[in-house]
This record gives structure tokens, C-alpha cells and sequence, in this order.
């Protein structure tokens, strides 16, 4: 049986528009993590293209699913951060639109004067639509000012004047008030005369030079959300579902043209827009989710929230499930396959290089001699790899295990500054630095054995048996802090992996 997937922008941190998203990854996001606010996020967002595919009832239960288990799923600590606000947009629209869905849990007990919701309402789309009309960002951004017949789109063929034109005519200066009916419609027709001109998708689109001007995509040019907004207000549907379908299929959620999902989801009178896009299938949205797949989805991620909520964090990477010996030997065959062009520059020649060779007891005494007892997780490691080697700005540079390992010096509190530990000075004393084993862009690697760790009163909240590694570089913002070494290595096989099935390489990163 296929998995089942559906089309969005790139995850954060990722490039790309129309990027294949798999319901099985979304439930690792969530299931994986320490903390699940990134996976949450993320079926928050998937709730989102549900409704911009016109399956409600299937949002609404996802919807419902997540305001039930999100408090048991973070941590206290996580409330103001929590993925989803239900009372906040886009959802807030969603409610509005669709009073017959019950708002999930508790109403508030002093609920806001419904007036004083409207009036805050009514100006919010107002600003947001006066910004998608500014006409000084057309001076800004292309040296074109206002021209002094707005009409002047109907004897021209150039696109910013074009864009410039409809602008204006869409433009009323009072706030809260939107021009007449004569000047929206003539900005409309402005607005299909610049849209009718061809252009490729954004995945075709290369910025060039016209003379000395830059072409510019038609929705940088004059944002879709606009258009499909005066279509709704002047009441032609169609033709705002025309045109949503074609921002979409020729742009996708582009940021930096105002095309946000949760822009379109609070337009005025999208949902009665939706309903004519989704008749359109994926021809009319390539975010289309069609309904048997969003039974699906709905079914697979309520199970997880369900299941995480009940028995906590699900890790397929946690030590009684992976030993040292399959965790090294994934990291390895996952390093090579990102980073092969580096090591290959290292001199090594195949996956098993990157794994030193095993320390003896006799070096994990005389180590422990010098530095004080290891951690037992770090010892069962060097009794299989002694370490393994990393990239400049890959694995930390890696790790040289039992290799120059000593206490470090009176300096160590510069390499903390992030930490928000509060150490005393017998600590500072105990802390272990490890050195790299790979020339790299100034990485130190630093752990307290819990032998000697003692958990502060404040800042990171370790439990028994945990300690802090972490790792330092002078150009990093901050400090990367993991309960013990195990777990970075585990991130770090996470994170090769899934550039592995990315089909990505440190080359593609760089």
C-alpha cells in the first residue's frame, strides 16, 4: 500500500515549493522528538491545507484532536509556546466562518464584547489589505512612481506599471474605508490583464535584467491575495477561485510574495471560495488533499497525538532499542553517503573509515587515571569506536575518544556562556574536554561525568543519571546542550538519515 502524502512548502530550514510530505515522517516529527513542538506545528499546518482543500470535517476533527492532547504532549513550561492557538488566525476565521463546529473545550469566562471582536476584525483587514495596495513600495522597490492617470494600464504593456495601476485604483487612503465598486472592478480588470501575460512556475523562475530593470514575478509584483480578495467583494467567485488556483499552482506559498497559506485562510469570504477551487482537484491546487487520502491523515496522526499523549516519547534510537554497535555503524554508513566528497578528501575510502578502532580497557583506565571516572554510555562507546572522524563543519569534527582527552582548564566558563548552568568551582574542575578528530572550524567538545555532575538549581533540567556534553565554537550564537553523549550521536544519525532520504549531501547545505 502507497503512503500517503501530500504537497507543501519545505519544512523550515529546507528550500523548495512543492515539496512531497509523507503522513509517516509527520507522525516521526511527533512520535521522535524530546520535545514535540516542532511536530505539532506541523499538524497544525496540515489542519490548515485541509481546510484550503474544503475538507472540513476532517480539520475540524484534527483540529479538536490536537486541543485535546497538546497540554499532555509539552511540557508545562511549554505553554506559551504551544503550536496551536485555536483563538488566533488563521483558526479564529475558520470558527467565524463555520459557527456550527463547536469550539473545542472550555469557552472563556468573561468572553470579549463581540463588538470590540468585529471592530478589531474589521481594521485588521483593512491594514492588511491597505499593505498589499502601498504604492510608495513601487518607488521603493521598482523606481516607479505614482503615475498621474491611473489608467494608463490600458495602453501598456509594461508589467510594473500594470501592477502599479491596480494598485492605485484599489487604493483608499481613509482607514476602514475601501474604494468604490467602479475603481475595484477597473483594478481587477488591470490585475487579469497582468496575470494573462505568461510566466513560469517559480521552480522555472530565474531573475533577470531587462535593460536596467529587473523582471519580477507578476505576484511580486501585485500580491494574488489582493486580487482574489476584490473578486470576492465585487461577488465573482469564480473568478477568485481562478485566481487563488493560479497563485498556487504558479507560485505556491510564497513568503516573500505575500502568499501565505494562513494569508489566503483569512481573506473575507474565502470560504466560499474553497469550495469552487476544490471542484478543480489537484489540477486547480497542487496542495489539493483529496478525501480519501484526508481520512486517512486525520486517522494516522489522531493515533499518534493519542499515543504520545498516553505513553510519552516514542524513540525507535533509544538505547534499549539500538545498541553502541548498530548506532555507529548507521552513523557511519549515513556520514559517508552525506559527506563522502570530504572524507574521500581525508584520504579514507569507504563508510568503515570513519569508526576508530576499538579502545582496550587498559586505555579507558588510564584515561579515567587522568580525567576521573567516564560516563558509562561514553565508555561503551570507545570499547567499539574509539571515535570517528568528522568534516569541518560536520559531526562537530568529530570525535577522537580516548585520544588527548584531559581535564580542561581554568578557561572552560568561556566555553559555557550559554549553558545557563550554575557551577561550582569543584565542578569546574571536573569538566572533560574532548578534542575533534578532524580539522574543523574550531568545534571543542566538553562533558561532566555524572559521577561528579551536580544539578543545578536552574537552567537545563537533568534527571538522575543525565549530564551535560555539549559543544563549542566561537562563531556559534549559542551552545548545543544534550543530556549525555549518546544522545548527540543519536541526533546526529537522525539528522544523516534523513538527508540520506532527502537525497541531500554537506555540499548541498554548503
Amino acid at each position: 500500500m502507497a503512503t500517503v502524502s501530500y504537497i507543501d512548502q519545505a519544512d523550515h530550514g529546507e528550500s523548495g515549493y512543492f515539496i512531497r510530505h509523507n503522513i509517516p515522517d509527520l507522525v516521526s516529527s511527533l512520535l521522535e522528538p524530546v520535545n514535540a513542538t516542532e511536530g505539532l506545528r506541523k499538524i497544525s499546518r496540515l489542519a490548515q491545507l485541509l481546510l484550503l482543500s474544503n475538507q472540513i470535517d476532517q480539520a475540524y476533527a484534527l483540529l479538536c484532536a490536537i486541543y485535546e492532547h497538546q497540554d499532555a504532549i509539552l511540557p508545562p513550561s511549554s505553554y506559551s509556546n504551544h503550536a496551536l492557538q485555536m483563538g488566533t488566525r488563521p483558526f479564529s476565521h475558520f470558527w467565524e466562518a463555520y459557527p456550527t463546529y463547536a469550539y473545542p473545550g472550555k469557552a472563556p469566562e468573561k468572553p470579549e464584547d463581540p463588538g470590540a471582536v468585529s471592530a478589531r476584525r474589521k481594521s485588521q483587514r483593512w491594514h492588511e489589505y491597505r499593505e498589499c495596495t502601498r504604492t510608495g513600495w513601487m518607488l521603493e522597490h521598482c523606481n516607479l512612481p505614482e503615475p498621474a492617470d491611473p489608467h494608463k494600464w490600458r495602453e501598456t504593456d509594461d508589467e510594473p506599471m500594470i501592477a502599479m495601476c491596480a494598485r492605485l485604483l484599489a487604493k483608499d487612503k481613509t482607514p476602514g474605508q475601501y474604494p468604490s465598486e467602479q475603481k475595484m472592478r477597473e483594478a481587477l480588470d488591470a490585475a487579469k490583464k497582468l496575470y494573462a501575460r505568461p510566466q513560469v512556475p517559480i521552480t522555472e523562475w530565474k531573475f533577470k535584467w531587462d535593460g536596467n530593470k529587473t523582471v519580477r514575478r507578476h505576484s511580486y509584483l501585485l500580491y494574488r491575495r489582493l486580487v482574489v480578495e476584490l473578486a470576492i467583494r465585487l461577488g465573482e467567485l469564480e473568478t477568485a477561485a481562478e485566481i487563488l488556483s493560479m497563485g498556487l499552482r504558479l507560485d505556491g506559498f510564497n513568503d516573500v510574495d505575500g502568499g501565505q497559506l494562513d494569508r489566503y485562510l483569512v481573506l473575507p469570504g474565502i470560504y466560499d471560495v474553497l469550495p469552487l477551487l476544490a471542484k478543480r482537484g489537484k489540477e486547480g491546487s497542487p496542495f489539493y488533499i483529496e478525501t480519501e487520502d484526508a481520512d486517512t491523515m486525520v486517522k494516522d496522526v489522531k493515533a499518534a497525538l493519542e499515543l504520545r499523549a498516553r505513553e510519552g516519547r516514542q524513540w525507535s534510537l533509544a538505547p534499549e532499542k539500538v545498541g553502541w554497535k548498530e548506532l555507529l555503524d548507521r552513523l557511519a554508513k549515513g556520514a559517508w553517503a552525506v559527506n563522502r566528497t570530504e572524507y574521500e578528501g581525508q584520504g579514507l575510502t569507504c563508510a568503515e573509515d570513519i569508526l576508530h578502532s576499538p579502545a582496550t580497557e587498559e586505555e579507558i583506565a588510564e584515561a579515567e587515571a587522568k580525567v576521573g571516572e567516564l560516563p558509562p554510555d561514553f565508555k561503551e562507546m570507545v570499547r567499539i569506536a574509539n571515535g570517528f572522524y568528522g568534516g569541518w563543519h560536520f559531526l562537530g569534527g568529530g570525535i577522537n575518544g580516548l585520544e588527548d582527552i584531559d581535564l580542561a582548564d581554568d578557561d572552560v566558563e568561556n566555553f559555557m556562556w550559554s549553558m545557563s548552568l550554575d557551577l561550582d568551582e569543584d565542578v569546574y574542575s571536573k569538566v572533560i574536554a574532548l578534542s575533534p578528530a578532524t580539522e574543523c572550524d574550531g568545534y571543542m567538545h566538553f562533558m561532566i561525568s555524572p559521577a561528579y555532575w551536580r544539578n543545578p538549581g536552574s537552567g537545563e533540567n537533568f534527571k538522575d543519571g543525565q549530564y551535560p556534553y555539549w559543544q563549542w565554537a566561537s562563531w556559534l550564537c549559542s551552545d548545543d546542550v544534550w543530556y549525555n553523549f549518546r544522545d548527540w550521536v543519536a541526533g546526529e544519525v537522525e539528522r544523516v538519515e534523513a538527508m540520506v532520504k532527502k537525497g541531500r549531501t554537506m555540499e548541498d547545505d554548503e
